[in-house]
């Protein structure tokens, strides 16, 4: 089989390996210019609690290729749509897409490719490059595949194989992937906006102030929106256990450091979303949501003058829901 992997950042590149390793043909896409430079010279390194090396062939969009098996989209969800437009040659009948974007564009990718060709992937994983070109990864626990349409799951069937051959124990498929979306922001979207905000990694983080009692707020805001459609886990979790991160940083906090858009408005922000929509208050993600997204517009730095920026919108959203 062929795949192509859209993206060689942490998820990318560990996908790669593991393909490989599998046996099957990996062509990776990449728009950093430095980034392909290091693969050429020295491939993709993983280094950690997954580990190894692979010299996949670089492809270049628009230039002639065998149509692929799978395309494997590995680039942030505001990138969707620009990342696969220039690779929509390279597909025939029978390709499958899958977003490894934690859910957060799976609709976006089937509204491109189509509802049956669009598929989920939701790694906890905790991953991320090096200054020195390498991919360092944390924690690897689970990987949950499903299709954005229930029913579709028996086109992943043969990719889990091959990913539980490199990786055993890891893998799986699920029938309900708008539900294991939420199971994983219900961490996620807590800690990432959390650490974000703080401007540190989580097991700093979680001993500042009041970061640890908000954290479990913010993820009981996550349940209670989530549960007004049936969605979410069935018993409470441990947000900075369960997000995967540690001494790595989310990767939101490593976009706003970088200057690149952040997926909060695909986290915090479809919490945020159903939550209004639903009629119910969710003030800790709410304030996280507006501040992450003036630190992206470059308004706020992370540290600790948003930190007591966040407590204040918190009261006062608090302040209105009681009026």
């Amino acid at each position: 089989m062929r795949a192509a992997v859209v993206g060689t950042g942490a998820m990318g590149s560990l996908m790669s390996l593991l393909l490989d390793g599998a046996g099957m043909e990996v062509v990776v896409y990449e728009r950093r210019e430095e980034r392909l430079a290091g693969i050429r010279m020295n491939g993709i390194r993983v280094r950690g609690v997954l580990g190894g090396e692979v010299a996949p062939r670089i492809g270049i969009a628009g230039e002639a290729a065998e149509p692929y098996d799978i395309m494997i989209l590995a680039v942030s969800a505001t990138e969707t749509g620009d990342a696969l437009r220039p690779l929509s040659p390279f597909v025939h009948r029978d390709t499958i897409y899958i977003s490894m974007q934690d859910g957060n564009a799976v609709s976006v990718l089937a509204g491109l490719v189509g509802e049956e060709r669009a598929f989920g992937a939701l790694g906890w994983v905790s991953a991320c490059e090096t200054p020195a070109g390498e991919v360092e990864v944390e924690d690897c626990r689970s990987l949950v595949l499903g299709a954005f349409v229930p029913g579709r799951e028996e086109r992943l069937v043969h990719l889990v194989e091959v990913m539980e051959a490199a990786c055993p124990g890891k893998a799986r498929v699920t029938d309900d992937l708008e539900g294991e979306i939420w199971k994983r922001l219900e961490a996620a979207a807590a800690v990432s906006g959390l650490c974000t905000i703080a401007g540190t990694v989580p097991q700093e983080a979680r001993a500042l102030g009041d970061l640890d009692a908000l954290c479990g707020d913010a993820a009981e805001e996550c349940r209670q929106a989530a549960s007004t459609i049936g969605r979410g886990p069935d018993t409470s979790i441990s947000p900075w256990e369960d997000a995967v991160w540690g001494r790595l940083k989310p990767p939101m906090l490593r976009d706003i450091e970088a200057g690149r858009k952040t997926e909060a408005a695909w986290m915090n922000g479809r919490i945020v979303e159903q939550a209004r929509a639903a009629g119910i208050a969710v003030p800790v993600q709410s304030a996280m949501l507006t501040l992450v997204k003036e630190m992206e517009s470059g308004l706020r730095r992370p540290g600790e003058a948003a930190l007591n920026e966040l407590s204040r919108r918190i009261a006062e959203e608090q302040g209105m829901s009681l009026s």
